[in-house]
């Protein structure tokens, strides 16, 4: 029973890579497609959410983007990088609002200093 689930996780990591590495080549299609099998899988795991969000972005499908992330977030609600990626997908969907209170959130959640310096940059190209 170990050495199955031992397996299991296995498998669920090498084909986290090959979808991560399909995306960083820009096949989108095929890497949501095993993200998707890797979400019916393993639903906790907010980097699943994150990488189909983030292709649903790509695909310009921001509502969709926008559930993904969503789920993301519930997952690692301290995740500064979630909150930046869904302010710019409430921003591609019309929704400055939204965007404005996701990036305040990331911005008192990050500690990295690259990525507050683009949340100022989104703020200021928004006029938010």
């Amino acid at each position: 029973m170990l050495l199955d689930r031992k397996n299991m996780i296995d498998e669920i990591e090498e084909k986290y890579e090959v979808a991560k590495n399909l995306f960083e080549n820009g096949i989108f299609k095929h890497s949501k497609k095993i993200f998707i099998e890797l979400v019916l899988e393993d639903p906790f795991r907010w980097e699943f959410w994150f990488a189909i969000g983030s292709i649903y972005e790509k695909e310009k499908n921001y509502t969709q983007a926008i559930i993904s992330l969503n789920m993301a977030k519930i997952l690692d609600a301290k995740n500064a990088e979630i909150y930046f990626q869904l302010a710019g997908n409430y921003l591609s969907a019309n929704n400055k609002k939204k965007a404005f209170n996701m990036l305040d959130i990331a911005k008192s959640l990050s500690k990295d200093k690259n990525l507050l310096d683009k949340i100022q940059i989104l703020k200021t190209q928004n006029n938010l």
